[in-house]
């Protein structure tokens, strides 16, 4: 396997890398925000507010990381099904990326990288690999059925 890093897109792996992060940001706004409307409507007018930090401050670590792994696999997909070629490592890249991105925000937040930290950038890198594998398996089942 001849790995050419000089192929990959970069301009479209780094930016995909980036929608990662901050897609999983503004999923985790609407679900705040959505929860909040849910409380205005019940109490009938302003919601509370301790019950909406309460709710952000419990669930946005938990799901965040769960957001991160589906988006990263999404935009691993999508940037090896419009690559020309080197489309496993370009997924390979936007996982390693996208974790590494995960990993800076949450040291910047004061967050430690522990062993969970550490494995779920793996996991990140390895979803990103499986994006792009299947984003080259689809294009070249793709291309078959065209020459055929």
């Amino acid at each position: 396997m001849n790995i050419s890093f000089a192929r990959v897109r970069w301009r479209r792996v780094i930016g995909a890398s980036f929608a990662v992060v901050a897609s999983s940001f503004l999923i985790l706004i609407v679900i705040v925000t959505i929860y909040a409307f849910v409380l205005a409507f019940q109490a009938r007018g302003a919601p509370n507010q301790t019950a909406i930090q309460h709710f952000a401050a419990s669930v946005s670590p938990k799901l965040m990381r769960w957001i991160e792994a589906v988006m990263t696999f999404g935009f691993a997909l999508k940037v090896a099904r419009k690559a020309e070629e080197a489309r496993i490592v370009s997924g390979v890249i936007v996982g390693i990326l996208a974790g590494l991105l995960s990993a800076a925000i949450t040291l910047a937040f004061g967050g430690r990288m522990g062993l969970h930290n550490s494995l779920f950038l793996l996991f990140v890198a390895a979803l990103g690999w499986f994006g792009g594998f299947l984003g080259q398996k689809t294009v070249d089942a793709k291309h078959r059925n065209d020459a055929h």
